[in-house]
Formats: structure tokens, sequence, C-alpha cells
């Protein structure tokens, strides 16, 4: 292993915890923020293997490209995206968007 791959993967676990301290712990059920870790951290270290530094698009885009979506979704529901509020409302919001629902 080389001083980057151990770079990345650091990047990449600090990039997930900064993600779930968002937005992660709205996600339910519990065994969903894990199954979405493991898949996250999976994939990012396979692609540091597999194609070295191209891999930083999966790491940085994947999780740039969700919050992107959470914003917008955020504003066209009046909910303020930094800080989730009102909570009730971004709960609700957030079932929609496990049905594929992504407006009320």
């Amino acid at each position: 292993m080389e001083l980057y791959h151990f770079v990345y993967i650091i990047l990449t676990l600090i990039i997930w915890n900064i993600s779930y301290l968002h937005t992660g712990k709205y996600v339910k059920p519990k065994w969903k923020q894990f199954g979405k870790f493991i898949f996250y951290i999976t994939v990012s270290i396979i692609f540091i293997f597999w194609v070295k530094h191209y891999s930083l698009i999966f790491i940085i885009g994947h999780q740039l490209l969700g919050l992107l979506f959470h914003i917008k979704v955020c504003k066209q529901n009046r909910i303020n995206w930094i800080n989730c509020e009102p909570t009730e409302e971004y709960l609700k919001l957030h079932k929609l968007w496990a049905q594929g629902k992504f407006k009320e």
C-alpha cells in the first residue's frame, strides 16, 4: 500500500463523518445507517486500489451530489438545509424521499 491509499481512506472516513453528523442521524431504520456506511467505504476502497487517484471523483462526488440534492429539496419544501428545521417537516420529507417522492 502506498501513502496516498491511506490518505484517501482517511479522507473518505472524514467526509462520511461530516455528512453523517449533518443529516445521517435522521436515517431510519438504524441498520440503514450502517449499510450506507459499509457501501460507501467499500466502494471507495475498491476505487482507491482500482482507479487510483480517479477514486476522488467518487469519494468527493458521491457526497457532493447528495449535499446538492439535500439543499435543493429542502429549499423547495421551505426547510432550513443547514440544521434541518423544522425537524418534524424534515422527517416527513425524509419518508417521502424513501418512496421516491421529492416534493409534497
